[in-house]
């Protein structure tokens, strides 16, 4: 097949072993790549019911088909597993330039398994792959190891890396690429860690096949044209800074542990005010919109010089912390770089520790708006040190600790973004049914909500239509592997897919790899007993108090309303799983093993929700 290479590397830790396997090409015409073709091979690696902290648990590293070609931002890469933090599907999109360079040294994906007896790391010439030491990287944050990896292997390897917080575990880990593109959310960086996996470098001397090249370079060239419009011309612009401002005014930016959602001092931490620190403008491997905004400031005295800080880690670790010192998020969003935190973890958990003190229930010695400690605190989580050791259990797990569970914002385990829903109600369905638990990667109704005003806000009319057509249309965007800043329409995905499979595609064939690949990632986490679909009760008993307050809360029978109307349109029954009948029609493969659910017995079902 043009533009795979056909080949899967699979690593063994355990055994120091590599080997190369074929693709699994009927997988590949069925689910694409990146998030659909990583669920696929999730499904047969995973054994049910694994310990997450199993050696046998794999990192699956999965490249998209367009990788390596002048496809825009099709760069971007895949990395998943089952998380040691929800016990669910965890799969990341991070971009860079390391999925480009894996596909030049002839390999479509990695699977990662088992636990190496010292610290190493993993070197990739084409078809030699070196086991190395990495015992003098112990210790060493992100920037440091890249260094030293290219130092020890190849100047030009691309590197996927993780800091202390890997190391250490901590449930909110990251695994870094070039730096500053960061695999977060759900721990992919704490199971490395616990791989005894300090690194992954790469360097290939190969080249991506696309059939007819000057057809297809024609076929880029005109893409790129439309690319560079309008609707996509705001990454480049102002990237995601843009955002602050529109949703402060609608009332869903989560401020001080999510008690408010408008800040005061968002005005100092918005797109304008970073603007005036930005210095440069970067983009990712084949990537017009350039949307990676470089900025420089300074903090005590100090430079701080780095990529970001996006919206959402303005979100979480500026307003959600109470906090408008410009220079003082900058250096928060720098410290979680090196050390290899997730931010939307970081704010969320360091939000939620400042609220208890605050309300006298435990002191972690920081309050909302202080800085000293603030920046100190990934240095602090990433080394399991002082109040970081606390810090370091994660927002469910520290609030349950203190008897508070009420007080951590997160869906499944994992701690929610940006959005608050009770400024954007869809928002409510959009995380109760995210895949991997609190996400608004999936389906993300501030647009239509806040941005445009297409839609009403504070109501759940269409939001459930709208959100499965969203997650199926992002689930085949994410399988192509398109970055979620280009806005590629349906059409253009079609095209591509004719180029890919050499056939003709409708728009309804297009949709249904997405619905496949929905569908897929529902049966997984079924059969590892996912969790009730459901949000904190906060976030539909009580309106915020905010610029634009909703004339009442989304109220929970709403809530479940909209959630029966979603397992309707979906084809599911009361518990959430799909029928028979779906899945036949979706060409699904696999099926739910009979009994209850592997890993997480005594679970509510999905449909406890509908009698509580």
């Amino acid at each position: 097949m043009d533009f795979y290479t056909g080949r899967v590397l699979r690593i063994n830790l355990s055994h120091t072993q590599a080997t190369v396997e074929p693709l699994n090409v009927d997988w590949a015409r069925l689910y694409l790549g990146g998030k659909g073709l990583l669920l696929r091979y999730l499904w047969d690696e995973v054994a049910p019911g694994i310990d997450p902290w199993s050696p046998e648990n794999p990192l699956i590293v999965m490249t998209g088909p367009f990788a390596g070609t002048g496809v825009t931002t099709g760069s971007r890469m895949y990395i998943g597993c089952k998380s040691p933090v929800t016990g669910i599907l965890n799969d990341s999109c991070v971009g860079g330039s390391f999925g480009p360079e894996l596909k030049f040294a002839g390999y479509d994906a990695v699977i990662i398994e088992g636990r190496a007896a010292a610290p190493t790391y993993i070197a990739i010439r084409d078809d030699v792959v070196d086991f190395r030491s990495a015992v003098k990287c112990r210790g060493m944050r992100t920037s440091q190891v890249e260094e030293m990896v290219r130092k020890d292997f190849d100047r030009r390897a691309k590197v996927l890396s993780i800091g202390p917080a890997g190391e250490n575990e901590v449930p909110w880990a990251c695994i870094s690429c070039d730096q500053y593109h960061k695999a977060g959310r759900g721990g992919h960086g704490a199971l490395m860690g616990n791989k005894n996996l300090k690194a992954i470098a790469v360097r290939g001397s190969g080249a991506v096949d696309v059939g007819d090249a000057k057809s297809f370079l024609a076929l880029m060239l005109d893409m790129q044209a439309d690319v560079l419009t309008a609707d996509n011309l705001w990454a480049y612009e102002e990237g995601t800074p843009i955002f602050v401002d529109p949703v402060n005014e609608g009332g869903a930016l989560p401020t001080r542990n999510w008690s408010a959602g408008s800040f005061e001092g968002a005005e100092r931490i918005n797109s304008s005010a970073f603007q005036q620190l930005r210095i440069k403008k970067r983009a990712c491997y084949q990537c017009v919109l350039g949307c990676r905004n470089v900025h420089r400031a300074e903090y005590q005295g100090t430079r701080v010089l780095g990529e970001g800080p996006e919206y959402e880690t303005i979100a979480l670790c500026g307003a959600n912390c109470g906090i408008d010192d410009i220079a003082a998020l900058m250096k928060f969003n720098a410290e979680c770089d090196e050390w290899g935190l997730d931010t939307i973890s970081s704010g969320a958990v360091l939000a939620l520790a400042m609220d208890m003190t605050e309300k006298g229930i435990a002191d972690f010695g920081v309050h909302f708006g202080e800085t000293d400690t603030y920046v100190e605190v990934p240095r602090m989580v990433a080394l399991r040190e002082g109040v970081g050791s606390e810090l370091a259990l994660g927002a469910r797990a520290l609030a349950a600790k203190y008897g508070h569970p009420e007080l951590a914002m997160e869906v499944k385990a994992l701690e929610l973004p940006g959005y608050d829903p009770r400024g954007a109600f869809g928002m409510s369905v959009a995380y109760a049914t995210a895949d991997r638990g609190g996400c608004h990667m999936r389906a993300t109704t501030v647009g239509p909500e806040i941005i445009s005003r297409s839609m009403s806000p504070h109501s759940l009319t269409g939001k459930v239509e709208y959100c499965v057509a969203k997650q199926n249309f992002k689930a085949v965007k994410f399988s192509a592997v398109f970055c979620d800043f280009w806005a590629v329409t349906s059409g253009q995905i079609r095209t591509l897919l004719e180029r890919l499979h050499k056939r003709a595609f409708t728009d309804e064939q297009v949709n249904e790899i997405g619905d496949r690949v929905w569908n897929l990632g529902r049966l997984f986490n079924l059969r590892e007993g996912v969790e009730v679909d459901d949000i904190p009760a906060a976030l539909y008993e009580r309106v915020a108090p905010s610029r634009s307050p909703a004339p009442a809360p989304i109220g929970r029978a709403a809530f479940v309303d909209a959630l029966r109307d979603y397992y309707r349109l979906r084809q599911w029954d009361e518990d959430g799983i799909p029928s028979e009948a779906k899945l036949d029609a979706l060409g699904i493969d696999v099926r739910l093993p009979s009994g209850p659910p592997c890993s997480m017995p005594g679970l509510p079902r999905p449909s406890e929700i509908h009698r509580q």
